[in-house]
């Protein structure tokens, strides 16, 4: 006899109902970091002025000179002089749909450093940008 058949109608739709709620508050309880983490970065992108101009006008020129020359299925590690969550969360906004990454340069097809002088000029892999340059990783096939 399954659980529940032999209550009253009213009785069992108050259980499926606090069962519900039970399930509800679970999944708040999981997805309350991922949801922590969409709101911190939303409210940073925000504050620092990706919703209208940057704080930062060279940094802007320099994600739009990062934009410009990679293509959109790139990955891109970010070397910063200071890491800053608002310049990360900048260059996430503005570069998207590229994934960026920070410190993880061998999961990353180019390196965009901000606010590197660049002065070699020979080599095909190294781009110059507006504040900074732009290096193509050789990405190497494993078996």
């Amino acid at each position: 006899m399954p659980v529940g058949d032999n209550l009253p109608p009213g009785a069992r739709r108050g259980l499926m109902a606090a069962l519900l709620v039970v399930l509800a508050l679970a999944l708040a309880v999981a997805l309350s970091p991922r949801v922590r983490l969409f709101l911190r970065t939303l409210g940073a992108a925000t504050a620092s002025g990706v919703a209208g101009e940057s704080r930062d006008p060279e940094y802007a020129a320099f994600l739009d000179g990062v934009r410009r020359r990679t293509p959109s299925d790139a990955t891109i590690s970010l070397v910063l002089p200071a890491e800053s969550k608002a310049y990360v969360s900048e260059a996430v906004s503005r570069l998207a749909p590229r994934r960026v990454v920070v410190g993880r340069e061998s999961e990353a097809t180019f390196v965009a450093a901000y606010r590197y002088q660049y002065r070699d000029g020979l080599s095909p892999d190294v781009m110059e940008i507006p504040n900074g340059a732009l290096f193509r990783r050789q990405v190497i096939a494993r078996e």
